[in-house]
């Protein structure tokens, strides 16, 4: 055999064995999507996630917000992403679980368009009162119910939990409320300081610096147990309203498609993190609880998430918009 057809025979070797050996991943900045506003708890789990995944890949991991039509214009955005692991979603419940339910035009199936990969972490919902309404806890408000024709409420969005619970404390109490939906919890709050809005549910984290600067009046824990940051707010169990009980949670999402490899790589790096007692005392002082599931459990928690707005869905009259 000549020089020149040795040479092309070891060329032709080299290029069949090159894409056997794959470059490492990340090999460069991966953004991680919140369909919401800065400011939100969403926002805040992925910022603190982002920081915790660029220091362990040694790559910049970049948060994008990307607002509007109750989350699904960022969830859209992941799912129409290449599968590749560089484009990934900090999912908040209604943009995987409830909107589904809600809305009859939906360009993504949350079911099968997104790939599961990590719950990070999850936080009961917080109704707090603003400056303007006269009402210190549920009993003051209660008795608002005659002598007010309209208290405002607002959410981040048409169908989400935040909007579910002010529907439940609705067909619960009796009391007048009108849903005001905005494009994110932080403007929402913003609003409610500022007294265009009466009420808001929200997790504890966007609500806090104003609820201990007296700003904001916090009413229930829409749960049963109390929380660490709000020891004096009593649950909804305590007051008597024990189907007000809703929990928000957050979690890591990817295309459908991805490589079995990047799926276990990122939720590994994922649960690795929250095993870190740094990381988890970091999301405890935001109010938030470290919430590690993977896996086949992740997807059974989904699941369970589906049937139970379900319900709640049909027995607010929601309905789909």
């Amino acid at each position: 055999m000549s020089i020149k057809k040795k040479l092309m025979t070891l060329a032709l070797a080299a290029m069949l064995v090159a894409p056997a050996t794959q470059a490492a991943y990340p090999e460069r900045p991966v953004t991680l999507v919140v369909a919401y506003a800065p400011g939100g708890s969403t926002d805040i789990v992925a910022r603190l996630l982002a920081e915790a995944l660029s220091n362990k890949w040694n790559q910049t991991v970049v948060v994008e917000n990307k607002t509007g039509a109750s989350g699904m214009i960022g969830a859209e955005q992941v799912v129409r992403a290449k599968p590749d692991g560089y484009t990934l979603l900090l999912g908040y419940t209604p943009e995987v679980s409830i909107n589904k339910l809600v809305f009859k035009d939906m360009r993504y199936d949350p079911i099968t368009d997104f790939t599961a990969l990590a719950l990070v972490a999850s936080a009961p919902l917080v109704l707090a009162a603003g400056p303007k309404l006269p009402a210190k806890n549920l009993e003051a408000l209660r008795a608002l119910g005659g002598k007010q024709q309209q208290i405002a409420y607002g959410s981040p969005g048409v169908g989400g939990q935040q909007h579910m619970a002010g529907e439940l404390l609705k067909s619960l109490t009796g009391l007048p409320l009108a849903h005001i939906p905005y494009r994110g919890t932080s403007l929402a709050v913003q609003d409610l300081v500022g007294g265009q809005i009466d009420l808001f549910f929200a997790t504890t984290p966007p609500l806090l610096g104003n609820i201990r600067a007296g700003k904001l009046t916090p009413i229930l824990v829409a749960g049963d147990k109390r929380e660490k940051l709000l020891p004096d707010v009593p649950t909804s169990v305590e007051l008597g309203m024990p189907a007000l009980q809703l929990t928000n949670w957050f979690g890591v999402f990817g295309p459908a498609q991805l490589p079995a490899p990047i799926i276990e790589q990122v939720s590994h790096d994922v649960m690795d993190i929250l095993a870190q007692p740094s990381f988890v005392e970091s999301l405890e002082a935001k109010g938030l609880t470290a919430t590690p599931l993977k896996g086949d459990a992740f997807k059974a928690f989904l699941e369970n998430e589906m049937e139970k707005y379900s319900k709640i869905v049909q027995e607010t009259g929601i309905g789909q918009q």
